[in-house]
């Protein structure tokens, strides 16, 4: 249908109220997973790389991959950067034709975060591309798996988040709620009233990372509360990985490129699942 950039997904999304998954592509499986789970379920949907994947992509010889999948699909996407926090990768993505990039200055002070994410938007708005942000930290690494749990002296402060998208003009706030990136040690607590003020004070799409362990009932009181923007990563991985422990089970006749189809099939219920909860499936028009 067309490639397009993260700002018209979130505005219909959070006008609709409804939220749009973030995916990462780690590789052509995944790429293939996620592009198939939004057509059959005529969802709008964003392909995410983050910067803490680029080890295992060559971002030079896969985002015209990524891109032409991206131009050739019959939904709306997003081809974005996942937590970039490196100026060098930032530019590297502009140069290869990202629509959205996300500069994640979280750990900065806010005077420095908000210096640096306002001379981003203005050099990526410059050329149509969409930026989003983070205020506040949501804990745990970036596409590590390992148990964490939400620090609440790190969730964003709604005033806060009202200077800072004023000063910076971006078009989507990444919050920390209560939410962590990899596994959760124990039962995540959103604190969604500190949620719907931000929401009020800053006026943008707000954006959830690290929703695993969440619960579906989490989700929707996120999105109703502002959320416009799901990331998943860990749920995805989890799906592949619980397929590949299966492989002494399977005959020895079924070849590698017969398993992968398998494995790509496991990633997109897990995605498909997401775009249920989520509420954007049937929304692409």
């Amino acid at each position: 249908m067309a490639l397009v950039n993260l700002k018209q997904l979130v505005t219909d999304a959070s006008r609709r109220g409804y939220a749009v998954g973030s995916f990462n592509v780690v590789n052509m499986e995944t790429l293939q997973a996620i592009l198939q789970a939004a057509e059959e379920n005529r969802s709008p949907v964003i392909l995410s790389v983050a910067e803490a994947h680029f080890p295992f992509i060559d971002l030079e010889e896969f985002s015209p991959i990524i891109l032409r999948a991206a131009r050739k699909a019959t939904v709306p996407v997003a081809v974005h950067l996942d937590h970039g926090q490196s100026f060098s990768a930032i530019i590297k993505v502009l140069r290869n034709g990202f629509t959205s990039v996300m500069f994640d200055g979280s750990t900065l002070p806010l005077e420095e975060n908000i210096f640096k994410t306002r001379e981003i938007s203005r050099i990526a708005h410059a050329v149509n591309v969409s930026v989003e942000a983070e205020l506040g930290h949501v804990t745990g690494g970036e596409g590590d798996a390992s148990p964490g749990v939400a620090d609440p002296s790190l969730f964003t402060d709604p005033q806060e988040a009202r200077l800072f998208v004023t000063e910076t003009g971006i078009d989507a706030l990444a919050v920390a709620i209560g939410s962590v990136h990899g596994i959760y040690r124990g039962t995540p607590q959103l604190d969604i009233p500190r949620l719907a003020k931000t929401r009020k004070l800053t006026g943008v799409p707000l954006v959830l990372h690290g929703g695993s362990g969440l619960s579906d009932d989490d989700f929707r009181e996120a999105i109703a509360n502002g959320i416009a923007k799901v990331n998943v990563y860990t749920d995805m991985s989890q799906a592949a990985m619980a397929k590949i422990r299966t492989v002494d089970t399977l005959p020895e006749t079924l070849g590698f490129p017969e398993f992968m189809v398998q494995v790509r099939e496991a990633i997109k219920e897990a995605v498909t699942e997401k775009m249920r909860v989520f509420g954007s499936v049937g929304r692409s028009n």
